[in-house]
C-alpha cells in the first residue's frame, strides 16, 4: 500500500471513529456549537472518505482509455472537498448567528465527552497534517496537498471548540460567556474558508491545463542549454500538470547527418536529467523540422 493510500485509509479510520463520538456527545448535551461540530464532522468524513477512494483510483492500474492517466482526478475531488468545506461554513455560520440572537448556556455530559474528543483529535488530526504536509511536497500531489490544509483546519477547529467548552464550562456566572460558542464558530468558519479558497485557486489552474510553474521550466530551459551544441534547433516546449504528474514535450531539430544512435543518446540524456530533477514528470523529446508550439 502506497504512503498516499495507507494516509488516506487512516483518516477515514479516524474520521469515522470522530464522527461516532462526536454524535454521541452532540446526543448527551445541549449545545449548539456541539451541532455544528457534529455536521462539520460529518462532511469531513465524507470529504476524507472521497480523497481515499481518489488515491486508490489514481494510485490502480492504467486504463487504456485514459493513457495519460486519471492524475486529474485529483483535481476534482479537491474541488469537491472544497465544496463539502464550504457546506461547513453555512452550517457554522447559520448555527452561530443563531448563537448570537438567542444566547443560552451549554449543559448536558456530552459536553465533557466532546472536551475530551477535541484534545485527542487536536493531536491526531496535527499528526495527519504533518504526515499528508510531507507526502504532498515528496509527490507534488494536489489532492494530498488539499488534505493537509484539511485536517490543518480540523486542528485548528479542535482547538477552538475545547476553548470555547472549557470557558463555558468554567465561567457559567458570567452573561458574556454566552457568546463565546458562536464567536469560537465563526473564526472556525474563517478558517475553512481560507483552505476552500486556496484548494479551489490550485486545483482550478491544474484542470484547466496550465502550464507547470515557473521553477520547473527553468529546469527544463537549464536542461537543454547544457546540450546545446548537441541538436541544431528548438521547436518549441509544452508541458501541463494532471495530478501529481507533470507532462513534458520537448520538440528538437537534429543535424540530418547525424546517426540516429547519436541523436537518441542526447535525448535520453535530456529525459533523464529533466525527470530527475522534477518530481512525477514524464518528458517526450520529439524529432522535428518545424514549428510545433
Amino acid at each position: 500500500m502506497s504512503s498516499k493510500n495507507s494516509s488516506a485509509f487512516a483518516g477515514v479510520v479516524a474520521g469515522f471513529a470522530d464522527l461516532l463520538i462526536t454524535t454521541t456527545a452532540f446526543l448527551a448535551a445541549n449545545s449548539a456549537v456541539l451541532l455544528a461540530d457534529t455536521l462539520k464532522t460529518g462532511l469531513e468524513f465524507v470529504a476524507v472518505l472521497i480523497s481515499w477512494y481518489t488515491i486508490r483510483k489514481v494510485s490502480g492500474p492504467v486504463n487504456r482509455n485514459f493513457q495519460y492517466g486519471i492524475g486529474k482526478l485529483e483535481n476534482i475531488s479537491s474541488l469537491i472537498i472544497a465544496m463539502l468545506m464550504a457546506s461547513c461554513i453555512v452550517v457554522i455560520i447559520v448555527n452561530s448567528v443563531k448563537g448570537i440572537i438567542h444566547p443560552s448556556h451549554i449543559s448536558g455530559f456530552g459536553i465533557w465527552i466532546s472536551m475530551g474528543t477535541q484534545v485527542v483529535y487536536g493531536f491526531v488530526n496535527t499528526l495527519f497534517f504533518v504526515k499528508n504536509r510531507a507526502i504532498a511536497k515528496r509527490e507534488s500531489s494536489p489532492l494530498m496537498e488539499s488534505q493537509s490544509k484539511f485536517f490543518f483546519t480540523k486542528a485548528i477547529a479542535n482547538g477552538f471548540i475545547f476553548t470555547s467548552l472549557t470557558l463555558s464550562v468554567i465561567l457559567p456566572h458570567y452573561g458574556w460567556v454566552t457568546f463565546i460558542d458562536p464567536v469560537s464558530s465563526l473564526l472556525i468558519a474563517g478558517s475553512i474558508l481560507l483552505s476552500a479558497f486556496g484548494i479551489l485557486s490550485t486545483s482550478l489552474q491544474d484542470l484547466l491545463d496550465r502550464s507547470i510553474e515557473e521553477s520547473a521550466q527553468i529546469v527544463i530551459l537549464r536542461t537543454l542549454a547544457e546540450h546545446f551544441e548537441q541538436y541544431d534547433l528548438l521547436h518549441g516546449i509544452r508541458s501541463r500538470r494532471s495530478g501529481s504528474n507533470v507532462f513534458v514535450e520537448i520538440f528538437l531539430e537534429f543535424n540530418p547527418e547525424r546517426k540516429i544512435g547519436e541523436a537518441q543518446q542526447t535525448i535520453d540524456s535530456i529525459r533523464d536529467n529533466i525527470e530527475k530533477e522534477i518530481i512525477g514528470s514524464r518528458v517526450s523529446v520529439g524529432l522535428t523540422c518545424r514549428d510545433e508550439c
